[in-house]
């Protein structure tokens, strides 16, 4: 897989042009998202910390080092408990799931997709009535609802900008949806699939040539050529804790999931463009931005590689 980062397409629809929603629950997803790694990462540095002062209180004299140790250990268990009690990544997940639905459910409004077709009698009263219902499911998740007033909800998510690409040409919307949402996405799934490749090797190789100086220092050990502390432990320690790393942001899994999207999209794209007709949109729209979906990106990480 190429290193380039492919260039994203230009959009003449911004993030102002969404659901006031969307945003709100974007930035709320990107700040969990990050609380929750900082939190990972934190915990597994004091963990190696703890296992260094523990490996040292061999060598040193005195009780300086097994208190250090017994400290770090102490502030391990503190973080694992205050990481469970905030639940960063649950609300992550349900805050990015929220900012999905509020993009799909637009895009689809906009171009009259999936239940949005151009025979719906009420297209705003659709839009309201799948939006608070999705959005009722994931407060039970962890999803906060910044919301304070009645006019913000359902019909109030819908922008102008919305409702002038819905009135447009069925030949403005398609184009619409091909160059700004297919043609995005497809290269962002791209990108995305070549940095978790980039940062799955990367990782892979640290904890491969942890494992091996491990290995070597155990053997050097057995010999009688490694005296003192034991150096073999602690370098497994760190290959251990890289190998928990690489679990926790799935690079490996991610690339796999991300590349077979893309070329989902890229094949939903040129089938949209060429052999899909008006009376067949509304069912395409729907299946591609079924294809575009966290519950579909997880469904693969999970079973698809």
């Amino acid at each position: 897989m190429g290193a380039a980062v492919t260039p994203v397409p230009g959009t003449t629809l911004g993030e102002q042009d969404l659901p006031p929603l969307f945003q709100v629950s974007d930035q709320w997803a990107i700040r969990h998202q990050s609380d929750s790694f900082r939190a990972v990462r934190t915990h597994l540095i004091l963990l190696l910390l703890a296992t260094a002062a523990a490996v040292l209180t061999e060598q040193a004299s005195g009780h300086v080092m097994t208190v250090l140790a017994a400290v770090l250990y102490g502030l391990t268990i503190a973080l694992g408990l205050s990481t469970s009690r905030r639940r960063s990544r649950a609300h992550w997940q349900a805050h990015r799931a929220a900012a999905e639905l509020l993009k799909s459910l637009a895009w689809q409004y906009m171009v009259h997709g999936g239940p949005f077709h151009s025979h719906v009698a009420d297209p705003d009263a659709v839009f309201a009535e799948r939006l608070e219902e999705r959005l009722r499911e994931l407060r039970t998740c962890g999803w906060e609802d910044s919301r304070s007033e009645a006019g913000e909800r359902g019909e109030g998510q819908i922008t102008p900008r919305m409702r002038a690409e819905r009135a447009k040409s069925y030949a403005a919307r398609r184009d619409l949806y091909l160059r700004d949402r297919l043609l995005e996405q497809a290269v962002w799934y791209k990108n995305r699939a070549a940095r978790a490749h980039r940062a799955a090797a990367r990782w892979s190789s640290v904890t491969a040539a942890l494992t091996l100086f491990a290995l070597a220092a155990a053997l050097l050990r057995t010999v009688g050529l490694l005296g003192g502390a034991d150096l073999a432990g602690l370098l497994s320690a760190a290959a251990a804790a890289g190998v928990a790393w690489q679990e926790v942001r799935r690079h490996g899994p991610l690339t796999q999931a991300h590349s077979l999207i893309e070329q989902d999209l890229e094949t939903a794209r040129i089938a949209m463009a060429t052999t899909v007709t008006e009376a067949g949109w509304a069912e395409a729209v729907g299946e591609t931005e079924r294809l575009m979906s966290p519950a579909h990106t997880e469904w693969l990480v999970r079973f698809g590689t």
